[in-house]
């Protein structure tokens, strides 16, 4: 498999994670010393996003330009880094808003400079499991990872990678809309602490052995709430007989205003009940007596992440690999494939950023993916495998870009709607497709005497008469390429010379 590599500067350490979650936006700045992270600023704004989401999954407006506003006061932290240096994510409300959240998410990019990365819940859970980790101390041992979110909870058991990750739907955000939001607790004949808690109990039947025999650790804003409300302001172990005595307090209060409670932020009361419930449901349904509570969280995580995208560790590329394997790909056509497209692209665009590159060799590995399940079908199959698949590192718009360029190495180009992270590169689509028709057969073939550059709003592919000849089949493929791409009114010249 073709390799990419970067030089990196080692002077330049510093990167920025920012997290839009459901309830809180939250904002880190750290740099590495001597391999260890260290934490240079924090900062963190109680959006509430989940709030502002309806029935439809529309952004209420007052709750954008709350979540706006905020990202103005972080943008001068984060406008200063490389862009490979910052990554700014977007997790349970945000996925759910998204089709519907183009106009927020552009807004949102313009002011901080930085794309925003729409993830899913079992990225998020790898992401807060890689950050939990990077505070653990002792020996590796098997663990227990609780995060209870705005608008999901994640689960995660693992030792030192995590092994299993679950993210739920549910939040302290979403259920305070769902139970809490008239006010009451205890309104007599419903309680709905009580209600809020089975229904998380309900959602956790499947997951009762994720605690067995592992250290638990929770994080992020729900267990550290709690953590300080039954152990006077410390972030010491929650046990179980004190969140049991602190869920019947709360169940007993008539409404969230009378909650009266030590050591809990004001910024929190509106949502701490049902944080709470999902937090007690877990205690019971996955019979744990003892919960440690974690400093790090997905923002240490993200950190990591980016450190290791830029020496050489790059969780996508291991992804690729391992869809590779279990996918049975040809490695040798891959690597070919791989080498030509990029050759192509470094002709057309010799500034081609290291993202798109990357995107190109992925691409290029995982073209015949989906030949494990059909070869009528594959490149359907195979679209449809990397779009949905749990591809851990990836960005959903990372993978629907690499999706459709699988779809597209062949035939007819698909017409697609372009949405906010989903904008198709002809430069790309056009080097795979090239390179898919040199090696056609799965044989090596050099291109040093083909030339491919922009033609204006269009391409020119330069291709020697005594190359072509040798390969008339290439030369039907080719005549047939630019057919396709004036279908899509972008002409191709060929000139064979």
């Amino acid at each position: 498999m073709t390799t990419i590599t970067m030089t990196i500067d080692n002077a330049s350490e510093r990167y920025a994670a920012l997290d839009l979650g459901s309830n809180s936006f939250h904002l880190l700045l750290a740099e590495f010393r001597d391999q260890r992270m260290v934490r240079l600023h924090t900062d963190r704004a109680m959006v509430r996003l989940a709030e502002g989401l309806d029935d439809e999954r529309r952004l209420d407006s007052a709750v954008a330009d709350r979540a706006l506003e905020a990202l103005r006061r972080f943008g001068p932290v984060v406008q200063d880094l490389p862009i490979e240096h910052v990554r700014v994510v977007g997790t349970n409300t945000l996925r759910a808003a998204a089709d519907n959240a183009d106009g927020f998410l552009e807004a949102a990019e313009s002011i901080l400079g930085v794309p925003i990365e729409i993830i899913s819940g079992i990225e998020e859970a790898r992401l807060i499991y890689s950050g939990v980790m990077a505070a653990a101390e002792g020996a590796p041992r098997l663990r227990c990872v609780v995060d209870i979110g705005g608008g999901s909870t994640e689960l995660v058991r693992g030792v030192e990678a995590p092994k299993v990750l679950q993210s739920l739907g549910m939040g302290c955000v979403a259920f305070t809309k769902r139970y809490f939001a008239s006010g009451k607790i205890d309104a007599g004949k419903h309680n709905h602490f009580v209600r809020a808690r089975r229904a998380a109990q309900a959602e956790l039947q499947e997951l009762q052995h994720m605690a067995d025999d592992a250290l638990v650790m929770g994080a992020s804003g729900t267990v550290k709430s709690v953590a300080r409300v039954v152990n006077g302001g410390e972030l010491d172990p929650i046990r179980r007989e004190d969140i049991d005595a602190l869920a019947d307090k709360v169940a007993a209060c008539k409404s969230m205003d009378k909650l009266n409670l030590p050591n809990l932020d004001p910024q929190r009361r509106p949502v701490f009940a049902a944080g709470l419930a999902i937090l007690h449901a877990i205690f019971r349904e996955l019979n744990i007596q003892e919960m440690h509570v974690s400093p790090y969280a997905i923002r240490e995580g993200i950190v990591h992440d980016l450190a290791g995208r830029l020496h050489g560790g790059d969780r996508r590329a291991e992804s690729v690999r391992t869809m590779m394997e279990h996918g049975q790909v040809d490695l040798g056509q891959a690597g070919r494939v791989a080498e030509t497209a990029l050759e192509f692209l470094g002709q057309l665009d010799p500034h081609a950023p290291l993202s798109q590159r990357r995107l190109l060799q992925w691409a290029a590995d995982l073209h015949e993916v989906g030949l494990a399940l059909s070869h009528a079908s594959f490149r359907k199959l195979g679209a449809f495998m990397i779009e949905h698949a749990d591809l851990a590192g990836f960005g959903k718009s990372e993978q629907e870009n690499l999706a459709y360029l699988v779809r597209n190495q062949r035939g007819d180009i698909k017409a697609v709607r372009e949405h906010y992270g989903f904008h198709p590169s002809n430069d790309l689509l056009l080097c795979l497709r090239l390179a898919c028709i040199v090696h056609r057969d799965h044989i090596d073939r050099s291109i040093d005497q083909l030339q491919l550059s922009a033609d204006g709003p269009g391409y020119h592919l330069k291709v020697p008469g005594e190359w072509i000849y040798q390969y008339p089949a290439i030369e039907d493929l080719l005549a047939l390429e630019v057919e396709c791409w004036d279908v899509k009114n972008i002409k191709l010249k060929l000139s064979i010379q």
